[in-house]
């Protein structure tokens, strides 16, 4: 039975801290998108993303993954849950499309270049609509929640929907992910 307490991953009670969350930008394909993450008080991020469509011919993308370790050696365990909530200023995003993306299981070593290999990911998007209405000067007490059911994750592999996956496996989810793409 899915429990109805909340587990924060970060932010709220748990700050988004050193060490730094790994950039993963269309930059490794020689691409030139480009995407950050930054503390902010109160125990939130920002995130920044500018994906450049015209170097790669008309693809791109632009994410952020969590610290490798962050989430422990087994993993945090969700499977005591229905979904995944984010919660993101109104004002963010202003009409694009973001991906959340799950990771439960990391490739052994790193690639001949140091990179890390790649691995599926889980991915689910979801908008942010324009929300024009909003003061300025309120837009960080302005908040909204997105609930995503782990029905609505695929599993993908560089991009590709990969559909002999498995499923997720809730009980060890070792990062999670934050991507614009085009």
């Amino acid at each position: 039975m899915p429990t109805t307490l909340p587990y924060t991953l970060f932010g709220n009670t748990k700050p988004f801290l050193p060490p730094t969350w790994t950039t993963t930008d269309d930059r490794i394909r020689r691409g030139a998108s480009t995407s950050s993450l930054t503390p902010l008080p109160h125990n939130g991020a920002l995130f920044r993303g500018h994906v450049d469509t015209s170097t790669l011919g008309g693809a791109g993308f632009a994410s952020q993954f969590s610290p490798e370790d962050v989430a422990g050696s087994e993993g945090w365990d969700l499977s005591g849950y229905d979904g995944v909530e984010i919660v993101v200023a109104k004002r963010s995003g202003q009409g694009k499309v973001y991906t959340f993306i799950l990771k439960d299981e990391m490739p052994e070593g790193k690639r001949e270049d140091g990179r890390e290999k790649a691995g599926v990911n889980w991915e689910v998007d979801f908008c942010l609509g324009n929300e024009e209405d909003i003061e300025e000067k309120n837009a960080e007490k302005e908040m909204t929640a997105i609930w995503i059911p782990w029905s609505e994750f695929k599993a993908t592999y560089r991009g590709k929907e990969k559909k002999d996956a498995g499923e997720l496996k809730k009980g060890s989810v070792r990062r999670v992910g934050i991507m614009m793409r085009r």
